[in-house]
C-alpha cells in the first residue's frame, strides 16, 4: 500500500506545471488543522516537502546525497525549509517526510534542527561506512563529554548543549559571554597536556578561563567510551527536542556515527582523575604579549599542572551558573 504522501505527490504530478519557476503545491493538514507544511512537485518532477519558517538555518545544512537535498526555499512570499528528492525515491522519501512532519507539526521541534538531524540519520543508514574517529579524536571527545555531563548539565540543564563549542572548532570547548572552559584529556598518568595554539590559554577581555584536565586509563574492559557517554547524555536530554537535535548535530560534526559501536576502533577506558584549574597569572602559559617570530607559523608546547591548586566541582558548577544567568 502506498503512503498517503506518495498518493498526494502522484496527484500533484498529473498537473505538473510547465513554467521553470512554478510548482504544483498542496497544503498538508492533520485532523483538519493547518500544519505550515506543504507538498509540491516541480517542473522537473522532483518531490518537495516545504515547511514554513521564520528565518533561515542557523548552522550549515547536511550535504546533498543521491538527490536528497535540504535547502532554503520559498512558497510565494513565505520563507520555507525545502526538503527535495527525485521521484524515483518517492517511497523512501515519503517515510522520511512523515518523520519530519511528525517532528515539526506534532512534537513542535525547531524545523531546521529537526530536518538536519533526521536527514543525517537517514544518510548515515545508506552511505558507505565512514572512516572511524581516530583514537586522539575519541580521547578528546570523551573528555569534553565527561565535562558536559558532570559539570555543565548539572549546572544549567539541557541548555548546556548550546554552550558546547568544541565540535565547532572554536578556540575553547565551552563558551559563554562571561566564562570559557577548555578541556584537555590524556591517557598518561600525569596532568600534562600539549598546547597547540598560541592563544589557547587566553580568553577575550573580561572573561574568565578555566581548564579541565581529564585523565583516562585505556582498558579493553573500560566502562567509558564515546558510545556510553552519548547514550547517557541522550537519555538525560531526550525530553528537550531542540537540545537533542543540537547534541546529535555536534556529535556528527565530530565524526561520530553509530557504526563506531561495532568496530574494534572504539576506545574504552576508565576515568582516573579530573581536575579544573583557573587559568590565572600563576598558570603555566606563554606570556600574554607573546607573538610568534616572523616566519614561524605554529608552535606546540607541553604544560604540567602538577602541584597547582584546583577548583572543587561544586565551585565550578556555581561559576557556570553565574556565567549563564540572564
Amino acid at each position: 500500500m502506498s503512503s498517503p504522501l506518495v498518493e498526494r505527490w502522484r496527484s500533484l504530478r498529473t498537473g505538473r506545471p510547465t513554467g521553470v519557476d512554478q510548482a504544483q503545491t498542496e497544503a498538508l493538514e492533520i485532523d483538519g488543522q493547518a500544519t505550515g507544511v506543504s507538498l509540491a512537485v516541480d517542473v522537473a518532477g522532483d518531490l518537495h516537502l516545504l515547511v514554513a519558517v521564520a528565518a533561515g538555518p542557523a548552522r550549515p545544512l547536511p550535504p546533498d546525497v543521491n538527490g536528497l537535498r535540504l535547502s532554503e526555499g520559498r512558497l510565494g512570499d513565505q520563507l520555507c525549509l525545502d526538503l527535495c528528492s527525485p521521484a524515483a525515491h518517492e517511497r523512501m522519501f515519503a517515510t522520511l517526510c512523515e518523520e519530519l512532519v511528525d517532528a515539526v507539526a506534532v512534537q513542535q521541534r525547531e524545523p531546521w534542527s529537526a530536518a538536519s538531524a533526521i536527514v543525517l540519520n537517514w544518510q548515515a543508514a545508506f552511505r558507505p561506512l565512514r572512516q572511524p574517529m581516530s583514537r586522539s579524536v575519541q580521547i578528546g571527545a570523551i573528555g569534553e563529554l565527561i565535562v558536559l555531563q558532570s559539570l555543565w548539565l548539572p549546572a544549567v540543564g539541557v541548555d548546556a548543549v548550546h554552550y558546547w563549542s568544541g565540535p565547532d572548532r572554536e578556540r575553547h570547548d565551552f563558551v559563554t559571554s562571561r566564562l570559557h572552559l577548555e578541556v584537555k584529556a590524556t591517557t598518561t598518568s600525569r596532568h600534562e597536556h600539549e598546547i597547540s595554539r598560541v592563544d589557547q590559554l587566553r580568553a577575550p577581555g573580561g572573561r574568565r578561563l578555566l581548564l579541565a584536565s581529564v585523565q583516562l586509563e585505556d582498558s579493553s574492559q573500560g566502562v567509558i567510551s564515546v558510545a556510553t557517554l552519548v547514550d547517557d547524555i541522550t537519555a538525560e536530554i531526550r525530553h528537550d527536542s531542540a537540545a537533542l537535535d543540537a547534541f546529535l548535530l555536534r556529535m556528527d560534526g565530530l565524526g561520530w556515527s553509530d557504526e563506531m559501536r561495532r568496530t574494534r576502533d572504539l576506545v574504552k577506558c576508565h576515568l582516573r582523575d579530573a581536575q579544573v584549574f583557573d587559568v590565572d597569572d600563576d598558570f603555566p602559559a606563554l606570556p600574554a604579549d607573546f607573538v610568534l617570530p616572523a616566519g614561524v607559523l605554529a608552535i606546540r608546547y607541553t604544560i604540567s599542572l602538577a602541584n597547582l591548586p584546583f577548583l572543587d566541582a561544586s565551585e565550578v558548577r556555581k561559576a557556570i551558573e553565574a556565567a549563564t544567568a540572564s
